[in-house]
């Protein structure tokens, strides 16, 4: 071989070697793009995954929150019925209320009716016990007595406690059914027409002041021995005529005032 052949011999290595250095470059490159590329695959996937996770997350929140938005509009649509209703009850309460105003209203005149009309019952009541009174005391008067002065004109007949049906007779202070004329009673005061009574002392003691349906108040002052018995009173009269035209009968009595055993202080 000459030397001037060498030279070419030579060249188709060198290409080769460019070539071999050339491949091994792009394939190192296309090794470090693979490697760039799976980094950037594996990054992206974990993104992907975040974001994935993100996004249920914010998909739950927002179904919860809508949820609860749901139940909010539900209740609020039951606040509204609820409101609706009270509404229309309040409304109707407002109607009843003035009804029930009106009605107050007029039981307050009738009421002021009934109070005036028992007003006048009550004076018409002191009227016909006053007369019923004087007239006890119109007759054989005892050498001792008291005359009643009447009673005063008062918003109420104070009737107390009912005691139920008592035998009621008439009798006078004369020596014919006392045996004397004094008008002394046994609690030891002057007899009062129309107001002494006599009762049984082992049930009333003296000064007991009753209310006795017809004939008014009386009190306890006296007894007798015909008298025996809780619902037993003889009524203390002038006039014998007017004792015997009373008669004998049974008497709604109520107990006004239990006394002490003493009539120290009659006070109707």
């Amino acid at each position: 071989m000459s030397s001037d052949e060498a030279p070419s011999l030579s060249e188709p290595r060198k290409r080769n070697r460019k070539l071999t250095v050339l491949y091994r470059a792009l394939i190192y490159i296309l090794f470090v793009v693979a490697i760039a590329l799976a980094l950037i695959t594996f990054n992206l996937y974990g993104w992907y995954n975040e974001t994935k996770k993100d996004y249920q997350d914010a998909f739950l929140r927002a179904q919860y929150e809508n949820d609860k938005n749901n139940v909010l509009i539900n209740e609020n649509e039951t606040i509204k019925s609820d409101y609706q209703i009270l509404k229309e009850q309040y409304s109707k309460i407002l109607i009843q209320n003035e009804e029930i105003l009106e009605q107050i209203q007029e039981l307050k005149i009738k009421t002021d009716e009934l109070e005036k009309m028992n007003k006048e019952l009550v004076e018409d009541n002191i009227e016909l016990q006053n007369s019923l009174k004087q007239a006890a005391s119109i007759g054989i008067k005892p050498l001792n007595y008291t005359s009643f002065e009447g009673i005063s004109s008062r918003d109420s007949i104070e009737r107390g406690e009912y005691l139920g049906k008592f035998l009621g007779t008439f009798y006078t202070p004369s020596a014919i059914e006392c045996g004397n004329n004094k008008g002394i009673t046994r609690s030891g005061k002057p007899i009062i027409p129309g107001i002494s009574i006599a009762i049984d002392k082992d049930y009333w003691p003296f000064g007991t002041v009753f209310y006795i349906k017809g004939l008014g108040y009386a009190v306890a002052m006296d007894t007798g021995s015909a008298i025996k018995g809780k619902y037993r009173f003889d009524f203390a009269v002038f006039d014998r005529n007017f004792a015997k035209q009373l008669g004998k009968d049974y008497w709604d009595v109520y107990l006004v005032k239990l006394g002490d055993g003493k009539v120290d202080n009659i006070s109707l």
